[in-house]
């Protein structure tokens, strides 16, 4: 087959959670099929990428097309509310109709028997592409449920609910009518599935699991544990990351530090946002921002913990964190998507007193972490497979090429 894949900019770096969902799926499928990206360039940085793209040597081409600037009467109109989906177009007129064009001069020359589409954005912009060729919608995680539940849980002043509430009714509209344009879509968790068919009953959504790259994450030689360091990593500049880093530095750590006052804590990922620098102030806190290695820093650590309050989907940083080895404290809303094999190697808590007391748990019990490392390593090999993830997208855009 000859897939074409459509994104949001250049899925560059693989350290970022939506770009490894990208790069591992299609890795493999170029092994078989040729694959051709089309990057949606929003931003001029974007280009600067384009050279560690190329050297996966996964798309057989990458074409690069810019997205024009907004159109004030359109933002205008998508902050207001006012439409969200004829304003959100009306932001960028005649783009998509242009992509249109350029997606039937592509599937000509190119040959191409379907499409994937990936990120809210660029499903929109390409929305009258789809027309064009079979395409398949990626919605990974449900933009909807993720502000659902920001406003059910979150502390949020007025003016931050007031935020919160135009963009559920904005992604709200936004899903509906993408589900409405493509004719199957995919996701990775049963959660996300279900607040899809419930905001376009009938529809078709299939479930397909995040991976993880078990060469990459494992035990890593010659980085000796450090007794009592607990680490979260992940982009600081993503709500669910940095209100965790932040959540666990300020309100669970104090009560840990009662009975193990020597734990330190490590927040490791890019971008972080000044009010995660600023825990760095606190003793035994290091904010390392953007690390060229991740795995020789989970390795240093005695666990992963990870208080999600916020967010959808499956925790990367979970799976990332048992296939080293490494045994995980979190929440439920951390794990709600999780197998249930999964799940039983995690240790759960959700109000302060008890993740802490989770902490301490293991902090005493060398054995148990190792005994949970070795069992989570086990159970990502058989349930979070990239090569089982790949396989399942074949069959899709194989009845995708099939229905054209």
């Amino acid at each position: 087959m000859r897939l074409l894949v459509v994104y949001r900019g250049l899925p560059w770096p693989i350290s970022e959670g939506y770009h490894l969902r990208i790069l591992h799926i299609f890795r493999r499928l170029a092994q078989r099929h040729e694959i051709h990206l089309l990057a949606l360039n929003h931003e001029d940085e974007q280009r600067a990428k384009l050279g560690g793209v190329e050297s996966q040597g996964i798309f057989k081409s990458i074409t690069m097309r810019d997205v024009p600037a907004r159109n004030v009467v359109g933002r205008l109109r998508t902050n207001l509310g006012i439409a969200p989906v004829s304003a959100f177009h009306a932001e960028y007129p005649g783009f998509r109709q242009a992509l249109q064009e350029e997606v039937r001069v592509m599937k000509a020359a190119l040959e191409l028997d379907a499409a994937y589409v990936f990120d809210p954005w660029a499903d929109l912009w390409f929305s009258d592409a789809a027309l064009e060729i079979p395409t398949l919608l990626d919605v990974c995680d449900c933009r909807t449920m993720f502000y659902e539940r920001r406003l059910e849980r979150g502390a949020l002043g007025f003016k931050e609910r007031l935020r919160t509430k135009q963009l559920l009714h904005r992604f709200n509209r936004y899903e509906t009518f993408t589900l409405e344009r493509y004719p199957m879509s995919t996701v990775v968790s049963p959660l996300d599935r279900d607040c899809l068919q419930r905001l376009k009953p009938g529809c078709r959504v299939e479930l397909i699991p995040n991976g993880v790259d078990l060469e990459m994450f494992q035990p890593v030689e010659g980085v000796e544990e450090e007794p009592g360091n607990l680490i979260v990593f992940g982009n600081m500049d993503f709500l669910p990351n940095y209100d965790a880093a932040i959540h666990f530095a300020t309100d669970i750590l104090p009560i840990v530090r009662k009975t193990h006052p020597h734990v330190t804590f490590t927040v490791v990922g890019t971008n972080p946002l000044p009010e995660v620098q600023a825990l760095a102030e606190i003793q035994g806190v290091e904010v390392t921002g953007r690390v060229e290695d991740l795995k020789p820093w989970i390795q240093r650590a005695t666990m992963l913990v990870a208080p999600m309050r916020f967010g959808a989907g499956i925790k990367n940083k979970v799976l990332e964190a048992m296939a080293v080895e490494k045994p995980v404290v979190t929440n439920s809303t951390g794990v709600e998507a999780m197998h249930s094999e999964v799940r039983d190697l995690l240790c759960l808590a959700d109000h302060p007193t008890d993740f802490a007391k989770a902490v301490c748990v293991l902090l005493d019990d060398e054995a148990k972490r190792k005994q949970l490392g070795k069992q989570g390593r086990e159970v990502m090999a058989r349930l979070h497979s990239w090569d089982k993830a790949a396989e399942a997208y074949e069959l899709l855009f194989q009845e995708l090429a099939a229905s054209s």
